[in-house]
């Protein structure tokens, strides 16, 4: 009877998680809409306190840009980090927001609210690329291809062009096809195998 409440409980907060996570970006604008910066704030902070990770994307973003609030680079990178930060128990955005990741690894990777920290910019557009963000493969493509801030690394290099290649069009596509037809050129054969098949079963 004790394991039978026990999972109805749980059952009960992954509905419950559900429901709240369906109305993230609604509730998200309403808190934007609520008035005098100071109400904004307080809006987003209690949307962001019930775990809503789509308004700490948003305030991450208004810290960042100055917008409503003074701009404040260090709370930018905390609340865009809040967003961004993955966790398995979560029914939405279990993987966090991959806008949030993306923006977090640009300001890490430019120094922007603090020391630059290339470690640090990786790891998240790594995060934001494993979602299937084409600007953070392309990026993460480039980096390796050239070796700025990272070891240069061919076989990464492929794999992400060529997964950027899939996801992005015009000019960026373009951009990582030729990329990845460098890599394919500089690669030795057994290398250039080895990549070819980290794409083929991703």
């Amino acid at each position: 009877m004790k394991k039978f409440f026990a999972a109805l409980a749980v059952c009960t907060l992954s509905i419950n998680a559900y429901a709240e996570g369906s109305d993230f970006e609604p509730t998200t604008e309403k808190a934007l809409a609520a008035g005098s910066p100071a109400a904004v704030l307080k809006a987003l902070d209690r949307e962001i306190y019930r775990g809503n990770l789509i308004a700490a994307y948003r305030l991450g973003l208004m810290y960042r840009d100055g917008t409503m609030i003074p701009q404040d680079p260090a709370k930018a990178r905390k609340y865009l980090k809040i967003a961004g930060t993955d966790n398995i128990t979560r029914i939405w955005y279990r993987n966090g927001v991959v806008e949030a990741q993306y923006a977090l690894a640009v300001m890490l990777q430019n120094g922007i609210g603090g020391k630059p920290d290339a470690s640090g910019a990786e790891s998240w557009f790594i995060k934001a690329a494993e979602q299937g963000d084409g600007r953070s493969q392309l990026v993460l493509a480039k980096m390796y291809f050239s070796g700025t801030s990272v070891k240069r690394n061919l076989e990464r290099a492929y794999f992400w062009s060529t997964l950027a290649a899939g996801s992005l069009s015009d000019a960026a596509k373009s951009e990582s096809e030729q990329l990845r037809d460098q890599c394919q050129q500089q690669l030795q054969p057994k290398d250039l195998e080895k990549a070819r098949k980290l794409v083929s079963i991703w």
